[in-house]
């Protein structure tokens, strides 16, 4: 409930920048973008008697809704639900109901043509997941300076990190139903490493240039919507140094992000990466001495190479990460060590206008080593394929129909190494109705 009174609170403070009694009159344009000054090509919106006031040059409203059904079955996995006393059939049993998936409403405040504050609340509710939450979140508050630098400019406040908002606008543009490698979490329709979400406090440097762009930033590491947070500030003052380097091989790089991948050619190379300190996961305490399995305090770092080439009628694009974490302390029975290594595949063909048809194949694996350095022999290998079918019915609605079937294999009996119980692991077919609307 308090979750729910403090991001009413929010929207209504972003409401008050907008909202006066004041003579000041709204107009739009053809984009429906709305200002405060009349123009050429504006029209009056708004009557004297509910006009509106801003202290802002331009407001700019927009919103981004994922609604689906799913559909999800989980194989068998008797170790893991015999070891915690489940009961063995649920989890071969067929999960299905309706999701929202994203709910994000944006305000931006321009300050001039280029500088704004920019504000997005997101609200999320995935079906039987424990990662799922109903309540409204911040998930970026941030001031954009441009050219703080040459060619640069800064977000400060709960920003982009530098990797996930990139592979979404350039490579895997179906966050509705399915999060890039990276970022995927073990929940009843998806399974993945987990290593990186896509927004956080701290500040983002994003540079572009005809041939070369990046984002090069420091953060706090956990994510935006992570209860550790403030925890990892108030033990250590840790930080994450987050970065990625682009080259666009056809000049296009001023345009990054908003490319029609309908219309334009482009072609980019990428390497991007990560240093963490003292990271923890929503299990830690302050200065934890694990007494499981699963660890939850440790230095996390993550280097990747991505490449894409897109033009009208297709997109290809692929990746290759290895990543590292390494526990903070422990009891000897405890794993010290744990390898992520992983490769991407995806791609999209569109035979016809307004219908694209979606590949992706992933293959994952996790290896742990005790505190000592001993190979525990437990590791984790996964592979994942999606496949999917898209249809834009207009600029601002498009409906998709998508399968994904995923697989994963241990060398060690699973409730020896996830004793919590968790979701993470278990092999599984998700099917997907998806509804994008944006506005």
């Amino acid at each position: 409930m308090n979750k729910i009174v403090l991001s009413a609170i929010a929207a209504l403070t972003i409401g008050s920048i907008a909202a006066s009694a004041s003579d000041v009159k709204l107009y739009s344009d053809a984009n429906g973008q709305v200002f405060t000054t009349p123009a050429e090509g504006r029209t009056e919106v708004v009557s004297k008697e509910s006009s509106v006031f801003s202290k802002a040059s331009k407001l700019e409203f927009s919103g981004t809704h994922y609604f689906g059904l799913t559909s999800a079955t989980p194989s068998t996995d008797t170790t893991q639900t015999l070891a915690n006393g489940g009961d063995q059939s649920k989890y071969a049993a067929t999960s299905t109901g309706f999701e929202m998936r994203r709910n994000y409403v944006q305000v931006k405040a321009f300050l001039n043509d280029k500088d704004y504050f920019r504000v997005t609340l997101d609200a999320t509710k995935e079906l039987a997941s424990d990662t799922s939450y109903a309540n409204g979140y911040v998930k970026y508050a941030y001031l954009y300076l441009d050219k703080v630098l040459p060619f640069t400019g800064a977000e400060i406040g709960i920003v982009h990190r530098p990797w996930i908002d990139y592979e979404e606008h350039n490579s895997w543009f179906y966050r509705s139903f399915n999060k890039v490698m990276l970022e995927e979490k073990g929940t009843a329709t998806e399974s993945g490493v987990d290593l990186v979400n896509s927004a956080d406090l701290g500040f983002n440097l994003k540079t572009k240039t005809q041939y070369f762009s990046s984002e090069a930033g420091m953060f706090n590491g956990e994510g935006y919507h992570a209860d550790k947070e403030a925890q990892n500030q108030e033990n250590s003052g840790d930080v994450s140094l987050e970065w990625r380097l682009t080259g666009h091989i056809l000049g296009d790089g001023t345009k990054l992000g908003k490319n029609d991948r309908t219309k334009d050619t482009y072609a980019n190379l990428s390497t991007y990466g990560l240093m963490s300190k003292n990271h923890k996961d929503d299990k830690a305490a302050l200065d934890q001495v694990s007494t499981s399995a699963l660890k939850s305090e440790y230095d996390r770092s993550i280097f990747g190479l991505h490449a894409v080439y897109n033009q009208p009628l297709f997109l290809i694009a692929a990746q290759y990460f290895k990543a590292t974490d390494d526990a903070q302390d422990g009891a000897a029975t405890d794993w010290g060590k744990r390898d992520y290594t992983g490769i991407s595949i995806n791609g999209e063909i569109r035979p016809i206008k307004d219908w694209t048809v979606i590949g992706r194949y992933d293959n994952y694996k996790m290896d742990d080593s005790l505190v000592d350095g001993t190979d525990m022999s437990s590791s984790v290998q996964g592979t994942k394929m999606i496949a999917g079918l898209a249809y834009k019915m207009s600029k601002n609605v498009s409906f998709i129909g998508s399968g994904k079937f995923i697989n994963e294999e241990y060398t060690v009996a699973k409730a020896a190494t996830y004793a919590d119980g968790s979701d993470t692991g278990h092999s599984k077919n998700v099917y997907m109705l998806t509804t994008e609307v944006k506005w």
